[in-house]
């Protein structure tokens, strides 16, 4: 599996491609981007993923699907961010659920809802590879803003702990900044040392 980036949009949002072998994924293109397209080159898109539907995630979809053809996914809790955004310029080809996997030659990418930063926010967890693509929940050291519309702290808190308790170690690629592991983000991140201070206990 490779996996490369593209750093998009004016927030420097990172946008993935994901390859196994002749095909692959694109997930959070956060803008209409023709070095994207030379990036994905000959590869065969079979999906675009969002990991959630703010605008500086989502601002390449439509350019994307009408040039590749890819099936648009994302979680349906995050529809009315999308309209808001993309009002009929495009529709998804369907939705993520918790726990549902996308195959890609073999390797699996299982969703995991992790509501907080928006309500259908998720993670892209490639066990084979231990890999974990977090979207605005986790970052290297920090976490995602819960004061947007639509965001809620104590689902954050929940959604951190649900990706800290998972066993072992991971790559981690975010929606912003550098590549980090979990294993450096549950010592080092100071957002993690007191995950009940965020909402002031549960």
């Amino acid at each position: 599996m490779n996996v490369q980036s593209i750093v998009l949009s004016e927030y420097q949002s990172n946008c993935y491609v994901v390859t196994v072998g002749d095909v692959g994924v694109v997930i959070d293109p956060g803008e209409e981007s023709p070095e994207l397209l030379e990036l994905i080159g000959d590869t065969k898109i079979l999906y675009i993923l969002n990991t959630h539907c703010h605008p500086d995630h989502i601002g390449g979809d439509e350019f994307l699907r009408r040039r590749l053809g890819a099936k648009l996914l994302f979680h349906p809790d995050d529809r009315p961010i999308f309209d808001y955004f993309l009002s009929g310029r495009i529709e998804p080809d369907g939705y993520l659920s918790d726990g549902q996997t996308l195959a890609l030659n073999g390797v699996l990418f299982e969703v995991l809802h992790t509501p907080g930063h928006s309500p259908g926010s998720v993670v892209f967890k490639i066990e084979s590879e231990k890999i974990l693509f977090t979207g605005d929940l986790l970052f290297a050291g920090s976490i995602g803003r819960t004061d947007f519309p639509g965001s809620d702290p104590q689902q954050m808190v929940r959604s951190l702990k649900r990706i800290l308790a998972l066993p072992g170690d991971y790559t981690i690629y975010s929606g912003h900044g550098p590549v980090t592991k979990l294993s450096v983000e549950r010592w080092t991140n100071p957002f993690l040392q007191d995950l009940e201070s965020l909402v002031g206990g549960l």
